[in-house]
């Protein structure tokens, strides 16, 4: 790869839509780096780092010799022990991909609505086989009880906030945590972002029942 294509960032906010930030960083740097090795990637941190911060992440850990963390659902599954229906908040596909064959007993409901970057919602439920509802804001409550659960993804952070998709706010709150047994945030960067976390908004990790990862 000689140079970076110049509508590489338009590509990647199409598939940061349909498979999620983290997702799509790990196919974008992946992809990068078989064009073109170092050089390239340096240049795609250079390009669109600042604006996609998942994406500098990666850049920089795969800069730095550093594999990507790796996708293990396990602690979430003993998170949801007990638990018969769950509403996940925000998109990361190869993290779904992981936990939904594992908990195949539990109802899914997925939040299609107040997402910044809106995929197609039919085709991603598509690829659940009819596993994954879809959910709206209005009617999320509807599925509240003392054994339902709510999962959104964590983009890093610290000992004492985290970084959440502005989808969250929209759903959680005091009222939501009284009525959900468990509020759960999957951190599927594992580790503190290095540019400012345009995207995402910052959230006390007290907020959650439990942030995995």
């Amino acid at each position: 790869m000689s140079a970076l294509p110049p509508a590489l960032g338009q590509a990647f906010r199409i598939a940061a839509a349909e498979l999620g930030m983290a997702a799509a960083a790990r196919l974008f740097v992946d992809e990068v780096a078989a064009g073109g090795g170092a050089e390239a990637i340096a240049a795609l941190r250079d390009r669109l780092g600042r604006e996609y911060p998942v994406l500098d992440l990666a850049a920089a850990r795969w800069l730095a010799g550093e594999a990507p963390p790796a996708i293990d659902p396990g602690p979430v599954i003993a998170a949801l022990a007990g638990i018969e229906r769950l509403v996940a908040v925000g998109l990361e596909v190869h993290h779904l991909d992981a936990l939904l064959p594992r908990v195949p007993a539990i109802e899914v409901g997925l939040v299609t609505e107040g997402r910044a970057l809106s995929p197609e919602w039919r085709r991603v439920l598509a690829n659940y086989d009819g596993q994954v509802e879809a959910v709206g804001l209005s009617d999320f409550q509807l599925w509240a009880g003392p054994r339902a659960a709510l999962l959104t993804f964590v983009y890093g952070g610290d000992s004492h906030v985290v970084h959440v998709s502005g989808q969250w706010l929209r759903v959680s709150g005091p009222d939501v945590r009284l009525i959900f047994r468990s509020l759960i945030g999957w951190d599927v960067v594992g580790g503190a972002l290095h540019v400012y976390p345009r995207w995402f908004a910052e959230v006390a990790r007290s907020s959650f029942t439990e942030v995995i990862g």
